[in-house]
């Protein structure tokens, strides 16, 4: 019996550079406006900027939260449409079904991608903090260490100075968890604007600009490479909402460790020499290590893509063995590195003693909802709730374990996959899952292949995530306090 031919996908109207570069300055603007409302600045004179404060009380509140949700939700919707494959879920509609074929179809994404996101982020880059009041605890953090107060002893806003009231009340007194190298960054952003109160928290998106050109660099130069088109990189790693409203927007430290992760990844996919693979690499992943821990992961890949087709060949076994050993190799010289850089800023390790606290801010990771919302309960009926979160915990690193391990099994053969799906994993099954966390993960998985229900779920994921956060730090957040 004859089978129909596939009827032809129906076709998304491409949206001009032009079109999604207006309506995405659109959203951030909106998000940039409400921003500016005092409200949203833990000091009780508001945000030490008098311009700041013209602007911001031109939006009262409750459009405040209306404007900052009605911009994060219009420029996910923009985010999706741009998607660089076709079909509601990436499926190849034939007629009378809409199955899923394995493959995906490529559909029309934008041209121009980084013009458009240029655009996006422009209405960000001189307003205060957004969605997160991280900024503030890193321009006071450099202000201690730029009068040679070490943070892991003082504690936040323990130097004094001008931007110890603006420090959320959440963390005052408490030291940070940030490697060393990332204070430093800080102590000079502060020196550079002469301590002023409200510019060198806005300086702090420096680094982060920074961290975001290094990751389109690395994007376009691995897939040219490779052979490949950098489009869906691009959009999974630099225009996707997360990356835009909290790497730039927040101005999160993760920006920069992402940039210089890719970096190390980019020498050894360009470069086939042993400088690359053994040093140059190795010592950027050691360099992003001492700017957010969460770059050592990229070891994995460091080490496994320059054999990656001996890896593909080889049995399980010598798969593992073959992985392992450079991958040792690669975080001896990267852990070498991280120590140099402790060593040589003469902060020491103190970091450590704050790792515990990174659970206490309260978000949607499942480990840390059961210990913060039982250990609630457990009070309430007069029970010490010490054990219970210690032992969940426990459990809560045993898992991850667990998960870490078999991600490297299931995708030795395939580092990028390891290294995405391996900080995914960290940032879910941690004690905190914050935003910022997230677009790390994105832009190395962007590299690889996704199956059509990955890309879906993970959007879903960036879609609701963004949906949920900008509810709940401008909304839900502002209510509680």
């Amino acid at each position: 019996m004859p089978t129909t031919p596939p009827a032809e996908t129906a076709a998304i109207p491409r949206l001009t550079t032009g079109a999604a570069a207006a309506l995405g300055f659109c959203a951030t603007l909106l998000i940039a406006w409400g921003t500016t409302n005092d409200e949203f600045s833990f000091a009780e004179s508001g945000w030490p900027n008098a311009a700041v404060k013209a602007v911001g009380r031109t939006i009262p509140w409750p459009f405040d939260y209306v404007v900052i949700v009605a911009g994060a939700w219009l420029l996910c919707w923009l985010w999706w449409r741009l998607r660089p494959w076709s079909g509601p879920l990436g499926v190849v509609v034939r007629k009378g079904d809409r199955r899923p074929v394995p493959e995906p179809v490529d559909g029309p994404g934008v041209r121009r991608p980084l013009w458009v996101f240029a655009a996006w982020v422009l209405p960000l880059l001189l307003v205060p903090p957004v969605l997160s009041a991280d900024a503030t605890l890193y321009a006071d953090a450099g202000y201690m260490v730029s009068r040679g107060v070490n943070p892991y002893d003082a504690g936040l806003a323990g130097g004094g100075g001008p931007y110890a009231p603006q420090v959320d009340p959440l963390w005052v007194g408490h030291g940070v968890a940030y490697p060393p190298l990332t204070l430093l960054i800080n102590g000079a952003l502060v020196a550079l604007t002469g301590a002023d109160p409200y510019l060198a928290v806005v300086a702090m998106r420096l680094p982060a600009l920074i961290g975001v050109a290094l990751m389109a660099f690395a994007l376009v130069r691995i897939q040219r490479v490779r052979g490949k088109p950098a489009d869906a990189a691009l959009w999974w790693g630099v225009l996707n909402p997360l990356c835009v409203l909290h790497f730039v927007g927040g101005a999160h430290n993760d920006a920069l460790m992402a940039g210089v992760s890719l970096t190390a990844i980019w020498l050894v996919v360009e470069f086939p020499g042993a400088w690359a693979r053994w040093l140059a690499a190795p010592v950027l992943v050691g360099v992003a290590m001492a700017l957010k821990q969460q770059g050592g992961l990229t070891v994995l890949a460091v080490a496994g893509l320059p054999v990656l087709d001996a890896l593909r060949r080889a049995t399980l076994g010598r798969r593992l063995w073959l992985l392992g050993w450079r991958t040792a190799g690669v975080t001896g010289i990267a852990v070498a590195t991280f120590a140099a850089i402790t060593a040589a800023s003469g902060l020491g390790l103190g970091w450590t003693r704050w790792l515990t606290l990174m659970g206490a801010a309260g978000t949607i990771a499942p480990f840390g909802m059961i210990s913060q919302y039982g250990g609630i309960l457990l009070r309430f009926g007069g029970a010490d709730p010490g054990p219970f979160k210690l032992v969940v915990a426990v459990i809560s690193n045993g898992v991850l374990l667990a998960v870490l391990a078999w991600v490297v099994i299931r995708w030795s053969d395939r580092p990028l996959h390891a290294v995405g799906w391996g900080s995914l994993a960290v940032a879910i099954l941690g004690q905190a899952l914050h935003p910022w966390y997230v677009p790390w993960s994105l832009a190395v998985l962007g590299l690889d292949k996704l199956t059509p229900r990955q890309r879906w779920w993970l959007a879903a994921f960036v879609i609701g995530f963004v949906a949920w956060h900008s509810f709940q730090s401008s909304v839900w957040y502002k209510v509680r306090i």
